[in-house]
């Protein structure tokens, strides 16, 4: 049986609660031979208060592991989740990435361009395979454009809600799934102290738009166009992904094979260092990946 652990700042979050869960719905789903069996986390409760360790691990059915460490040696594979704060990633990481065994990172994989490369740096030094991704990718939508067209598109536009440092990676694993990882620059346009709107420049005609709306509540919306006369809208529906993300994990624990290659998350994480700029210099071109 595969043997997986969840590695996290604290367990009592929204992603490490019900991961679980849509792990086991996976597995059972697709005939797996794997749990995930020990959880650690670095703190027993969120800054705020919440449930403890314990609690967390009682009502799951996980064993809680006595170290780090511990958890590292007894299992097959591991998830760094975290995904409230990916500043919390390069302290969480730095054993499960020297480890040699599959570790998933949560999104937003780094807190910046420079952050994440120490991370890659770190797990290719010795041999782990790694790979992160916002579950976006997974839409059952995105999947399906994908294997209907080959090609890339000449154009997608994104809008979803909450802020860069959280959620801006949801529309851009999109963007770059979609439309390949080779973005030249970006712009930004002034709409406020909470509402970011990028232009992405792929050269050759191709280009991204990206809207991101401090309404929490916001629908994700994709579109896409393949050659910029027709397009379709993509569907980002939560009856899928999560699973979808769970099964493209459970794959790569099995083989060691990362779905998501490296120069799309750090191309992500350019962008989004990128952006930050721009919003403070609107209507000026940034380079992305010079």
């Amino acid at each position: 049986m595969l043997r997986i652990g969840i590695v996290d700042q604290y367990l009592d979050n929204w992603h490490c609660s019900f991961f679980p869960r849509f792990m086991r719905e996976t597995i059972a789903r697709h005939g797996y031979d794997a749990q995930i069996t020990q959880a650690w986390a670095a703190q027993d409760q969120p800054p705020q208060g919440g449930v403890s360790t314990d609690a967390w691990c009682a009502e799951r059915g996980i064993a809680r592991a006595a170290s780090l460490e511990a958890l590292i040696d007894e299992c097959d594979a591991l998830m760094v989740i975290a995904a409230d704060d990916a500043r919390y990633h390069e302290a969480l990481c730095q054993l499960p990435l020297a480890s040699g065994k599959p570790v998933f990172v949560d999104k937003t994989f780094a807190d910046s361009a420079a952050a994440g490369q120490r991370l890659f740096d770190l797990a290719r030094s010795h041999g782990t395979p790694v790979f992160s991704s916002s579950a976006q990718r997974y839409c059952q939508s995105v999947m399906d454009w994908q294997a209907a067209h080959p090609a890339r598109p000449v154009f997608v536009s994104t809008v979803g809600p909450h802020s860069i440092d959280r959620y801006a990676v949801h529309q851009l694993e999109v963007i770059v799934a979609l439309m390949g990882a080779d973005i030249r620059r970006l712009k930004a346009f002034a709409c406020g102290s909470m509402v970011t709107q990028l232009i992405l420049d792929y050269g050759g005609g191709r280009w991204a738009s990206f809207m991101q709306s401090p309404q929490p509540y916001a629908e994700f919306n994709f579109m896409v166009s393949p050659d910029g006369e027709t397009g379709a809208r993509l569907v980002s529906d939560d009856r899928n992904f999560y699973h979808n993300l769970m099964k493209a994990m459970l794959d790569f624990f099995l083989t060691g094979k990362p779905p998501v290659p490296e120069e799309d998350t750090m191309t992500i994480l350019r962008v989004i260092d990128a952006a930050r700029a721009a919003r403070n210099d609107p209507d000026v071109w940034y380079p992305v990946n010079a």
